[in-house]
């Protein structure tokens, strides 16, 4: 009997472990897209910044002025984007077990997911350029 079951679930199990390594792949494109743009438009302000910086700002400030104008890029992207879960529930209905479409811990789980590496990127991103001294980067024409 157990044999009977096994070769019942080997078709969803395929299936789950190729869906999940399609997600991780569409994960990671995502993250270096957005550390990308994120990099791209810091790269752009690097005189901006810099004169910021040399006028007093001080490396905190600027971070947290990156990863501020990062976080309402976010939040305007989760609202767009939120019609978008509610419109694919058909489609993900047939692919998931055990959960609704909906499930709330998921959800949340995937938002603090995606908002914390969002920002992390930011981050990175920001530190990269503020590490840089100010007079330098005004020199090289920013």
């Amino acid at each position: 009997m157990n044999g009977i079951v096994e070769d019942a679930l080997r078709q969803q199990r395929i299936s789950t472990v190729l869906i999940t390594c399609f997600a991780l792949g569409a994960l990671l494109l995502l993250l270096m897209g957005l550390f990308g743009l994120i990099s791209g438009s810091v790269a752009r302000r690097r005189g901006e910044l810099a004169v910021r910086m040399a006028l007093g700002a001080t490396q905190d400030i600027v971070i947290r002025l990156v990863v501020s104008e990062g976080a309402q890029l976010l939040a305007i992207g989760f609202l767009l984007g939120s019609p978008g879960v509610y419109a694919a529930r058909r489609v993900m209905h047939g692919l998931l077990a055990g959960i609704s479409a909906f499930d709330p811990r998921t959800l949340a789980g995937l938002t603090f997911g995606f908002i914390s590496l969002a920002l992390s990127a930011c981050y990175l991103a920001a530190r990269r350029v503020t590490a840089i001294a100010p007079e330098r980067l005004l020199r090289d024409g920013g």
